[in-house]
């Protein structure tokens, strides 16, 4: 609010145009009518009355009449129908209200939460006053999306050259228009002190640009500045002062109006059923869920209603044109939109809730629901009846004659088919979706299978991950490295393709000082406008065609940061909860049963294994329940991929090694203590640990307890000679020694083995002289170790003060696993360009050569903060957007012939799969061991 000199100023203007215009009403008249729609349209819904019965208080008696813009209203209600709105009084007063201030002011701002109409109120204005023959075009910038010196140009102290930004380059093509065209520059994002203060000059009485190379740029007459941000906190007194505003609350645009645009769309008789069915009980339930639920995420009213009709648009077109649908079938398809619209972001306890209330609220064809089932487990089936999911889940059958890739294993159960479902019933329209959830349940695995099952001659996909150091500027680059040039300024992916960009961890880029999140603000340019601006040729906009995001994140909130709510209502949002207790198992079933099975296993053991698989369960959880992080612990955080790894470390074993249910019960034991308590920091921890293992095992294993190991035993893969040499072996023969898991026979034996592998080590390696005394803790770190690097995507981090023998222990396990180990050479002068080239190194050779390595990096290491997103970025997705420049990719992708046509007979070698086999091969090869003190 601002009542200051400038507002009379301008108050005095419209008073003398008032005058003039009608020489026959009093004075009195016109001062109350100019004060009052002066100053209304600034004011928030509370102040509205107050205001008003103010002014009627300074006016006792006299009647005011609003002046009606014949033109305008008549152009307006043209325009709306035109752009499929509804011409709501609310919205459309404050269309009025933003054409009375531009009319007075030449800096204007239109504020308001998004979703309340801004964007659509200014579009519709100016095509209303096209229509009335003063022709508006606009400007659309973001500033928030670029960097200040990108925004009003950069001058080289060096060599006094001047580089024009974006914002100074559109201002002075402002002034090439043509006297009769009006233009509006629209700022569209986030205020903060710093940009706003510098259009101080402009927002004035001076109107001009002034810029660092002492360039004044007086501003165009026919030129209008418009601010369109979501909130002014940051905005200083000065600023406010100077400009017009509008204030369009969220309660100007109910969800009403908005239900009704997209009702106009859809044939009459659809049209009037669902009407009805939204007036039933639509609002209430809205109302229920903003009032009495606690949502994972905060959305608003327009949100919500435009979320339920995007799943209800993706149910109802599905390809068959003409397809008419009967009442009830509506009704159902309906009920469905609604839960996934109102219930997407609940947890499992609140969907209960709102299951109850809405069952008892209003008697609807809801689905019924045996024990233990709710609503959101049904879906409405082709028939137009309900469908309980599982029946949609595909069966998963382990195969007895392979062993599959581990990480590549994905069991369908009713939560992932369910999400694949509404996934693609959104992005079948274009729009993009997003997944929030827990760490761990499985949001990256469920939009990456759903991208799997593209064809890639019409769909490509991309992924890349946010963390907190990712910045517009690299977001931009990689969005490019995408897309080729089309025509012009147009860009996309290859002609006749689309393009599926998935960005995993959107919130984690770091929300500055003024509480924007500048990252995801580029993100939403991207998303909104089509494009961003050229970074190389300032003021030139990038138009990118046929690009679609989907997005993942975990919750907002305990110190996590949320997305802005501009971005958010780019998307339609779904919470992923936990699988519940029988789904967990069925899942790990599928796989343990699958493996040990009767062709692979003897009889005893495939028919004990069913018994451990809730057992683990039940360690893990309680696990979660009672180890918390805390400041000092802040890594105890146990998910299902820690239940994951536990699997994955058991169905390494073979036949010959367990042959026994004692030897399955000890390998079982080892997992889980690799697994979890490995984590642990102090011994109090460890023996909690063991002793709630052994006292859950004595009560689940009933007649098998006794045969449950009380010492500890270790299980590793090195203890093979490599066969002899005999002169009659094939060329492609394999000298080295097998990798067989197995339980170590005895100390003595193991320390004689690691000497052994010293002594060759030693030899191997000039100038490394390695001299170890391995104790008990040394060869149980070492063995530790080995198993991680082992695994295929085994990533190590390890904490222990100076001088614990992390990086020797390393050293030695890659060693004796038959890889290389790497580290970085600091200098003095090593940047990032630098450890790109060593990335580029380890590539090659985990991918091109496919030999694995071991990437030791320690925590002196980090020179720069950027160089942890790097390694954010193998860690995560396993790739580096523009890594290898295009030259050195076509060499090895044709390397890469071959070898693919070896391994992978019926894929056919083009590019893209290439690249991904490239990436996977590397994943599995690279084995990154971070090597950092707590100290």
């Amino acid at each position: 609010y601002d009542f200051g000199l400038r507002n009379i100023l301008s108050v005095l203007r419209t008073l003398g145009a008032q005058k003039r215009s009608h020489p026959t009403d009093t004075e009195e008249t016109i001062l109350m009518r100019v004060l009052r729609d002066m100053n209304l349209s600034k004011l928030v819904d509370e102040d509205e009355p107050l205001f008003l019965s103010l002014i009627e208080d300074m006016f006792p008696g006299v009647k005011l009449s609003t002046y009606s813009w014949k033109d305008l209203q008549r152009a307006i209600t043209n325009q709306s129908a035109a752009m499929g709105l509804v011409n709501y009084p609310s919205w459309n007063l404050k269309i009025v209200q933003l054409y009375e201030t531009s009319l007075v002011r030449h800096g204007l701002m239109v504020l308001g939460p998004t979703g309340a109409g801004k964007t659509k109120c200014m579009h519709c204005l100016m095509r209303s006053m096209t229509e009335n023959g003063l022709p508006h075009k606009e400007l659309r910038m973001n500033p928030k999306a670029i960097t200040a010196p990108q925004m009003f140009g950069r001058l080289d102290v060096a060599t006094n050259d001047w580089t024009d930004g974006i914002f100074s380059t559109l201002w002075r093509r402002t002034l090439k228009f043509k006297k009769t065209d009006y233009c509006w520059l629209v700022l569209d994002g986030p205020v903060d002190a710093v940009w706003i203060e510098n259009l101080n000059s402009v927002l004035d009485d001076n109107k001009t640009l002034t810029l660092a190379n002492g360039d004044r740029i007086v501003m165009a007459p026919n030129c209008k500045l418009v601010f369109e941000p979501d909130n002014v906190d940051n905005a200083s007194p000065a600023t406010v002062s100077r400009m017009g505003m509008v204030f369009i609350s969220a309660s100007a645009l109910p969800w009403g109006p908005i239900l009704e645009s997209w009702l106009q769309t859809r044939s009459i008789q659809e049209a009037d059923t669902l009407r009805n069915l939204f007036g039933k009980v639509y609002g209430e339930l809205h109302n229920f869920v903003q009032i009495r639920l606690k949502p994972k995420m905060f959305i608003r009213e327009a949100l919500y209603v435009r979320q339920c009709y995007d799943v209800l648009q993706g149910i109802l077109d599905t390809g068959d044109e003409n397809r008419v649908y009967t009442d009830k079938h509506l009704e159902r398809l309906f009920i469905f939109s609604v839960m996934w619209s109102l219930g997407a972001v609940l947890e499992l306890n609140d969907r209960e809730k709102l299951e109850e209330f809405a069952v008892k609220q209003s008697k609807m064809d809801w689905p019924k629901c045996q024990e233990g089932e709710t609503i959101f487990e049904f879906v409405v089936g082709d028939n137009g009846r309900w469908q309980h999911w599982s029946e949609r889940v595909e069966e998963f059958i382990y195969p007895s004659d392979q062993v599959l890739e581990y990480a590549s294993i994905l069991v369908p159960n009713i939560d992932n088919v369910r999400t694949t479902f509404l996934i693609h019933s959104i992005a079948k329209q274009n729009k993009a979706v997003l997944l929030i959830g827990e760490p761990g349940t499985a949001k990256t695995v469920m939009i990456k299978g759903y991208t799997s099952t593209f064809d890639p001659e019409y769909k490509l996909t991309k992924s890349f991950n946010f963390s907190s150091a990712t910045t517009p500027n690299m977001v931009q680059r990689i969005l490019e490295s995408y897309v080729d040039k089309r025509v012009g300024t147009t860009y996309g992916p290859p002609a006749g393709k689309s393009l599926t960009v998935f960005i995993d961890d959107i919130n984690m880029p770091v929300v500055n000082d003024w509480g924007d999140q500048i990252t995801n603000e580029i993100v939403r340019q991207v998303m909104e406008c089509g494009g961003f601006y050229s970074l190389d040729k300032p003021g030139d906009f990038s138009t990118i065609l046929d690009m679609l995001f989907l997005a993942a994140m975990i919750h907002p909130g305990g110190g996590r940061n949320d997305i802005p709510h501009r971005l958010k209502r780019q998307f339609c949002v779904f919470n992923c909860t936990l699988p519940s207790d029988k789904s967990m198992d069925m899942i790990f079933a599928k796989i343990g049963e699958g493996y040990f099975c009767s062709s692979r296993f003897n009889p005893t053991i495939v028919e004990f294994v069913p018994r451990i698989i809730p057992l683990t369960r039940h360690v893990w959880q309680q696990t979660k329940k009672k180890m918390l992080p805390t400041p000092a612990k802040f890594h105890y955080v146990f998910n299902l991929r820690d239940l994951s790894r536990i699997w994955q470390g058991i169905l390494t074993v073979q036949n010959l090694e367990c042959q026994t249910i004692s030897s399955v019960l000890k390998l079982w034991r080892h997992e889980c203590t690799r697994v979890i308590s490995d984590r642990f920091t102090n011994k109090k921890d460890r023996v909690w640990f063991i002793e709630n293992l052994g006292r859950y095992a004595h009560d689940e294993l009933d007649e098998y307890a006794e045969l449950y190991p009380e010492e500890e035993t270790f299980w590793v893969d090195f203890l093979r000679d490599p066969p002899e040499a005999t002169g009659d072996e094939p060329d492609d023969f394999c000298f080295d020694a097998p990798k067989i898991y197995e339980e170590i026979p005895s100390w003595e034996f193991l320390i004689e083995k690691l000497h052994s592998f010293m002594e060759l080590y030693n030899e191997a390696i000039r100038g490394a002289k390695m001299d170890m005394v391995f104790f008990h803790d040394a060869m149980v770190h070492m063995m530790i170790i080995s198993r991680i690097i082992r695994t295929p995507r085994g990533n190590a981090l390890l904490v222990g003060v100076g001088g614990s023998g992390k990086q020797s222990l390393t050293r030695l396990s890659s060693f004796i696993a038959n890889y290389r180990s790497f580290q970085i050479q600091l200098t003095r002068v090593y940047n990032l360009n630098n450890l790109m080239e060593d990335l580029k190194y380890l590539y090659r050779v985990s991918g091109g050569e496919g030999v694995g390595i071991t990437f030791v990096f320690t925590d002196n290491e980090i020179k720069d903060e950027t160089f942890l997103e790097s390694l954010n970025n193998i860690l995560n997705s396993g790739e580096i957007a523009n890594l290898f420049a295009k030259d050195e990719l076509d060499e090895i992708q044709t390397e890469l012939i071959p070898i693919m046509k070896k391994i992978q007979p019926k894929r056919p070698p083009t590019g893209d799969n290439l690249y991904d086999f490239f990436i996977s091969r590397a994943r599995s090869n690279l084995h990154v061991v971070l090597c950092f003190s707590p100290v």
